[in-house]
């Protein structure tokens, strides 16, 4: 597949364009050939020689390279194509390359370069929050009995995920709420009001335990320590766990080791942490969160905290 790289005059930024130029090396052989004819000595053609600086650059086409950079470096400046010529081949025509050598975005300027400092040549993060679908109770399930009584009994319900996050948001309402009962666990939420850590490390919790453990955390006022390692947390629970570190600011201690989170929750935590100063140890080990989203975080982590990558386990 190819993708289109313009070279358009004035020849500005052209180093970056190289692998554009390298790829077409064929233009610049078209250019230059009037200019090395009318300049090579009498003696040299009856001897049928070609100038010593052809036979240099023919070799370096041959190579498949051309290094701009040294040729508008001052020195070498006099091999440029004549205006003339120029005109003649029309350099600002497009060229297709392979889109992996193609850095400019098309127009004759190299914005999509600029930004990258700090980050190895990748694309800067962009705070997204993803979209989720709030569901509406489950059939059966009456708002009155999530918001008033102190042990809501949920064991007759399967939910789904959209169902959770609407079950959640009334839980949120219910001021006397103590347990969440399910088929074959119970959620001990009143701890949420009481302890300053909640120790929850191998309880077998999953994104629904994950979506109302968040839905509270969002106005607790007295967790400062939130542990769920090894669990059975995916992207779903984490990336609802991660939202609430963008308004919570009494969290400073977040364990999600060896769950079952991937990109989408690692893109989560990487935004959520771009206004995030509380937070002093985040975990992510042992997870399936890819290299360059771990690399975000850390850039994200390091410039919040002035570059401490301490507390950052990924």
């Amino acid at each position: 597949m190819h993708g289109r790289c313009a070279l358009p005059l004035p020849w500005a930024h052209t180093s970056a364009l190289r692998p554009c130029w390298q790829a077409s090396s064929s233009l610049w052989d078209m250019s230059t050939s009037k200019k090395r004819e009318a300049e090579a000595p009498a003696a040299g053609k009856a001897a049928g020689k070609k100038p010593a600086l052809e036979t240099d650059r023919e070799a370096d086409l041959g190579a498949g390279t051309l290094d701009i950079g040294l040729l508008l470096s001052g020195d070498q400046g006099d091999l440029l194509p004549e205006a003339g010529l120029l005109d003649e081949l029309n350099v600002s025509q497009v060229l297709d390359v392979g889109d992996e050598e193609c850095t400019g975005n098309g127009e004759g300027d190299l914005d999509g370069l600029d930004g990258l400092d700090g980050l190895d040549g990748r694309e800067a993060p962009v705070d997204d929050v993803e979209e989720v679908e709030v569901g509406e109770l489950p059939d059966g399930l009456e708002e009155a009995k999530v918001t008033d009584p102190e042990e809501v009994d949920l064991s007759a319900h399967e939910l789904t995920l959209p169902q959770a996050r609407r079950v959640a948001q009334a839980l949120a309402q219910n001021g006397s709420l103590t347990t969440v009962k399910f088929a074959d666990h119970s959620l001990p939420v009143g701890a949420l009001k009481e302890e300053e850590e909640l120790e929850w490390d191998s309880e077998e919790y999953n994104d629904v335990d994950a979506i109302i453990i968040a839905e509270l955390l969002k106005s607790n006022t007295s967790v400062e320590r939130l542990d769920l390692a090894r669990n059975h947390i995916g992207d779903d629970g984490a990336i609802a766990i991660a939202e609430v570190l963008r308004t919570n600011t009494i969290l400073e201690y977040v364990n999600l080791e060896s769950n079952t989170l991937g990109d989408r929750a690692g893109i989560a935590f990487r935004n959520a942490l771009q206004g995030n100063t509380t937070l002093q140890y985040l975990n992510l080990m042992d997870n399936s969160v890819p290299a360059v989203t771990k690399a975000d975080i850390k850039d994200i982590w390091g410039s919040m905290r002035e570059s401490q990558q301490v507390g950052l386990h990924l």
